[in-house]
C-alpha cells in the first residue's frame, strides 16, 4: 500500500502551457518536480522539459538536500535552450528534502497555517543561464499537505484563504480546486499554472460488521 497520495495539474492561459509537473513514485518515496519555462526568453517549454527529464534520470541516486542542490546545478549547465525555474521535493519516511531556483514555490499547510519551504530561494538567474544559485531545504517529515506550484498560482492565490479552505478538499480534488481559486471572472487565468499536491495516505478504518441475533419465543 502506498504511503503517500498525490495529485497534479497543469493549465494554460494561452494555447501552449510552458509549465511542467512530474510526480515520480518509487515504493515508499515520492519525488515531485515543478518547472516553469520562462516565456520571455523563448523555448521555455523545452527548458522545463529538460528539468523534468534530468530529475527523472537522477532521482534514484539522489536522496539528500545537498544532492538535489547539486542536481539543479548540473541542470543549469545542461539546458541547451531557454530558461526555467524548478522546485524539487523528495518525500519519504526518512524526511523531506529538496532544492529550488526561481519563483515557483513549495508550501506546507497544516492546521490552517502555511509554511514556505522555498523561502530562501534565489529568484534569478534561472536555470539555463549557467549562473543559477540553487538553494536547498529540508524537514524531518511531511506533516500536513504539501503544495508545489508555479508562479501562475502562487502569485495570485490569497494565502489565508488557501490555508483555511484546503482541508475541506479531497486530495484528488486539490489541484483542480486550486486552479479555480486563481481563475478570473472571465474564466481565463493570469498565467500558466502547474500544481502538485501530496500528503500521507490517510488510514481508513476497517468496516465493522454488525450481526443481529433474533430469538423468537413462541
Amino acid at each position: 500500500m502506498a504511503v503517500f497520495e498525490t495529485a497534479s495539474i497543469t493549465a494554460a492561459y494561452r494555447g501552449k502551457c510552458e509549465d511542467r509537473v512530474e510526480i515520480i513514485c518509487d515504493a515508499d518515496r515520492v519525488v515531485i518536480v515543478v518547472a516553469d519555462g520562462a516565456g520571455g526568453v523563448g523555448s521555455g517549454d523545452q527548458a522545463a522539459e529538460c528539468v523534468v527529464r534530468e530529475v527523472k534520470a537522477a532521482f534514484k541516486a539522489t536522496t539528500t538536500e545537498s544532492g538535489w542542490v547539486a542536481v539543479l546545478g548540473e541542470i543549469d549547465c545542461r539546458i541547451g535552450v531557454g530558461e526555467s525555474t524548478a522546485v524539487i521535493v523528495d518525500v519519504s519516511l526518512s524526511g523531506l528534502y529538496g532544492a529550488s531556483v526561481g519563483d515557483s514555490k513549495a508550501w506546507l499547510i497544516r492546521d490552517g497555517e502555511l509554511a514556505e519551504l522555498t523561502a530562501g530561494q534565489v529568484r534569478k538567474p534561472l536555470l539555463g543561464t549557467g549562473e543559477a544559485q540553487p538553494v536547498g531545504f529540508s524537514r524531518p517529515s511531511l506533516a500536513g499537505i504539501l503544495i508545489v506550484a508555479t508562479d501562475g498560482f502562487c502569485n495570485y492565490v490569497k494565502r489565508p484563504e488557501l490555508a483555511r479552505r484546503i482541508a475541506d478538499f479531497e486530495l484528488c480534488e486539490v489541484p483542480r480546486k486550486l486552479v479555480e481559486m486563481v481563475r478570473l471572472k472571465s474564466g481565463e487565468l493570469w498565467d500558466d499554472v502547474g500544481i502538485a499536491a501530496c500528503r500521507k495516505q490517510r488510514l481508513r478504518r476497517p468496516r465493522t460488521r454488525y450481526s443481529i441475533d433474533s430469538n423468537e419465543n413462541g
